[in-house]
């Protein structure tokens, strides 16, 4: 458990430039501004969604000074906002402000009142992290008057860790707010969804990817953007990463593969296909990632036998998916993506790579 911190890039940026989710914007900072925020929520959604920025946007409506109603952490004791200006409150100025040293504070990583629990690297996160919350939420905070717990992959919380943590969402002290960061808010007990309101974070639109990644002075040719937008499915953090130089050299290095790959199953007999497994590669790890990006190019594939209109999840090129699609039947296509699926469950079980992918394709009738 640890105060929360940022990046320099996340510091330094404009903390009310905030692209999407601008309904949870506004009712978060509404239940702020009527003090009517719940004890705990849960912000439910893929990495790179917005979790992060809506939880941040929160703990600083929570320390601005532009807060209606704001009061001392400890009225006994000094804090920060006791030297406040007598003056009113601006109605018109921007909430949160951003400027002020609360703002500061939460955007530097240095409000003692914030801490954030994460999983340190291990594969779940188990009962003594939150047996360590449960330690620290009866010490008052000190700098404002709320004390946030921010539980990143909530999703990940062992059933131990769940119930121990829902004794304390029963009836946690007043001045404590829990953000419960997932991917999948069904995994979470039942029981702890009832006591928190979930807050889904909503993809963005292709247009505000391109925004922010303009932004961010990422510059890309149109074939090497179009892949970007699908790849990140509306997530501004995953349009970041896979734009990253190198993480976009890998990811056209395997999209080549897998289109080298689908182009041989499509010209039988051509040899195209033992080329193509013969590219892969021997390394499990990265063969299963070709093959989850072969399964959605042929549900493409598939999906467009049926309605050239339909949603594509891997081809930036309709027209040049609809070619492919024409070249296989409704029959093939489904028997490849069946065969490829067992191939990946015999490789989960650490069967030879080459040779589970070419009985694979004999047993589909591409060899």
């Amino acid at each position: 458990m640890s105060v929360y911190g940022h990046g320099t890039e996340t510091a330094m940026r404009n903390p009310l430039d905030i692209l999407g989710n601008r309904l949870l914007l506004e009712r978060l900072t509404r239940d702020v501004r009527e003090n009517s925020l719940s004890h705990a929520y849960i912000i439910d959604g893929k990495t790179g969604s917005g979790r992060h920025t809506l939880a941040l946007h929160l703990a600083m409506a929570l320390s601005c000074r532009q807060r209606p109603n704001r009061k001392p952490a400890d009225s006994g004791q000094m804090g920060f906002f006791d030297d406040l200006p007598p003056e009113p409150l601006d109605p018109h100025a921007p909430f949160p402000c951003g400027v002020c040293e609360g703002c500061r504070k939460v955007l530097e990583g240095i409000c003692p009142d914030i801490r954030i629990i994460g999983r340190e690297g291990k594969a779940t996160l188990g009962v003594d992290a939150v047996r360590r919350i449960r330690e620290d939420i009866y010490l008052s905070p000190g700098d404002i008057d709320t004390k946030i717990y921010i539980i990143e992959d909530a999703e990940t919380m062992t059933l131990q860790a769940q119930n121990a943590l829902l004794l304390t969402l029963e009836e946690p002290p007043s001045y404590v707010l829990f953000l419960l960061l997932c991917d999948g808010a069904d995994h979470l007990l039942e029981t702890i969804r009832s006591r928190a309101p979930v807050l889904h974070t909503a993809p963005l639109t292709n247009e505000e990817l391109r925004f922010c990644l303009s932004k961010h002075k990422r510059s890309l040719p149109a074939e090497e953007l179009e892949t970007v937008l699908l790849c990140a499915d509306g997530c501004a953090g995953q349009a970041l990463s896979l734009s990253d130089p190198k993480a976009l050299r890998s990811l056209m290095k395997l999209r080549s593969l897998v289109d080298a790959f689908i182009e041989g199953c499509a010209n039988r007999g051509s040899g195209g296909v033992s080329s193509a497994i013969q590219q892969f590669g021997s390394k499990r790890d990265e063969v299963m990632g070709i093959l989850n990006l072969i399964s959605l190019a042929l549900r493409d594939l598939m999906l467009l036998k049926k309605s050239e209109t339909a949603v594509l999840k891997y081809y930036t090129q309709r027209e040049n998916a609809l070619e492919l699609s024409a070249v296989f039947t409704a029959k093939a296509l489904l028997s490849l993506y069946q065969a490829l699926e067992q191939a990946q469950e015999d490789l989960m079980r650490n069967a030879n790579v080459r040779l589970t992918l070419t009985q694979a394709c004999f047993s589909a009738g591409i060899m």
